[in-house]
């Protein structure tokens, strides 16, 4: 360098760039938590930014953080852990032993004053989070955590954590409260390794994604991750799927206050009501009845197959509250709700229905929904009830026999009388105009549904 040089004209720093907010916004999403702190160890200007910088722990993701780890369902009498190393004892709670390490994490933030500055704390994975620990980041004043993500956590008692969900929302409530406004619960954690590690037998917590300090998830995860509830991809979480839950009336009592990474079955059960299956009926009018279903299926924005009109009341996002939407993955980092509900840009721009969300639960879909290509009919366009062939093939299917309709029956709907009904929308699980013809050709050698 010249030495004549003033030091005005010196080139501008990478710090000089991070203490300029809209650089640092846009920088530290990209950043993870081992990165940060490697920058905060080069030298004391950089320390005393990250430690004095609110935003830069805005986002804290602990699920990649090994000092977090205990090993999933580890006998309590083994030993060996640096954290409890002195002795194990019989006054040894549950919670003290599964939340030792995260807590030592968590304290360790609070003597460097950065915890207070957590809006958004993503715990996924962590066999370490227990009931206590939950209750503590929810009720305790020295956190400030708006969205928490705490996805297939081991020992998280659900029941637990429902009554406690309610308690933050019970009507006596002080104001301003809860500051938590968001859960990530239903659905799965993103992570880049998932594909890899699918074929793999998860031993413990220390085997699944996050075991590697540093890693992020790729773009096209969050992507794909975001636009899941917005196009027809089906299935978009287990919880509910296989019978009534109990989390049902915990999303009710919490409607308006915190908001899920699921969604109840309002706008469709409601316009499915007068031609819902009689099984469906006989379920929902004997199960908790006037209790909203999980939605745990997406339609996409299309609309119905027949007509491409949604049921009456669907969210739709500018016009809808916000509160209406389900969280997407992942938690924004600006740590504000309606980034943590928007929509994904892609699907805005790809259809002019793109958005509205059309979700439901598998009982109002039942008899008019293709498992394939998620293609669905309203009550207007098709009423099983009365395709009496329906009935009949069904009947067939059931017994196990290996009866091919024609495409004539099919197409017209006509029952073994002659009688003539509704034209046959969905047989087996797949809609006639698109997807049975297709399964029948791959079924017709070994093993098919047609064998």
């Amino acid at each position: 360098m010249d030495p004549h040089t003033s030091i005005g004209q010196l080139p501008t720093s990478l710090l000089d760039l991070l203490c300029n907010p809209i650089i640092a916004d846009n920088v530290l999403q990209y950043l993870p938590l081992s990165s940060i702190i490697r920058l905060s160890r080069t030298a004391q200007p950089y320390r005393r930014w990250v430690l004095r910088t609110p935003k830069v722990f805005r986002y804290l993701d602990l699920s990649r953080a090994r000092g977090a780890y205990v090993p999933f369902i580890a006998p309590i009498d083994n030993g060996g852990h640096s954290w409890r190393a002195e002795r194990m004892d019989e006054n040894l709670t549950e919670d003290e032993f599964y939340a030792g390490p995260l807590r030592s994490v968590l304290n360790k933030l609070t003597r460097l004053h950065i915890l207070q500055d957590v809006q958004v704390l993503v715990l996924d994975r962590l066999a370490s989070v227990t009931h206590e620990l939950l209750h503590e980041i929810t009720t305790d004043s020295k956190y400030d955590v708006r969205l928490l993500s705490i996805r297939q956590c081991p020992n998280v008692n659900e029941t637990r954590l429902r009554q406690l969900l309610s308690y933050l929302c019970r009507p006596s409530r002080p104001e301003g409260t809860p500051h938590l406004q968001g859960l990530y619960f239903f659905t799965d954690p993103i992570s880049d390794r998932d594909s890899e590690t699918k074929t793999i037998a998860h031993d413990g917590i220390t085997t699944v994604d996050g075991a590697a300090l540093g890693l992020i998830p790729s773009d096209k995860a969050q992507d794909a991750a975001a636009q899941h509830w917005y196009a027809p991809a089906g299935r978009v979480t287990q919880f509910g799927a296989d019978g009534r839950s109990a989390w049902e009336e915990t999303l009710q009592t919490c409607s308006g206050i915190i908001a899920f990474d699921a969604v109840l079955c309002k706008a469709m059960h409601e316009h499915m009501a007068p031609c819902l299956h009689e099984a469906s009926r006989e379920f929902l009018a004997t199960s908790k009845p006037g209790v909203p279903t999980i939605a745990t299926i997406a339609l996409g924005p299309g609309g119905c197959a027949g007509c491409g009109k949604p049921p009456e009341g669907t969210p739709v996002w500018g016009e809808s509250d916000i509160r209406n939407f389900p969280l997407l993955s992942p938690p924004p980092h600006s740590a504000k709700l309606i980034d943590a509900v928007r929509p994904p840009r892609a699907a805005i721009t790809n259809s002019p229905h793109s958005q509205r969300l059309i979700v439901s639960c598998k009982w109002c879909l039942v008899n008019r929904h293709c498992d394939s290509c998620h293609r669905w009919w309203c009550a207007d366009c098709y009423n099983p009830k009365q395709s009496n062939k329906l009935r009949d093939l069904e009947a067939l299917s059931n017994a196990g026999l290996s009866y091919l309709p024609s495409a004539e029956e099919l197409e017209t709907g006509s029952a073994s009388d002659g009688s003539k009904g509704d034209s046959i929308k969905v047989f087996n699980g797949f809609c006639v105009e698109n997807c049975l013809v297709g399964e029948m050709m791959a079924g017709a050698g070994s093993n098919g549904m047609w064998a």
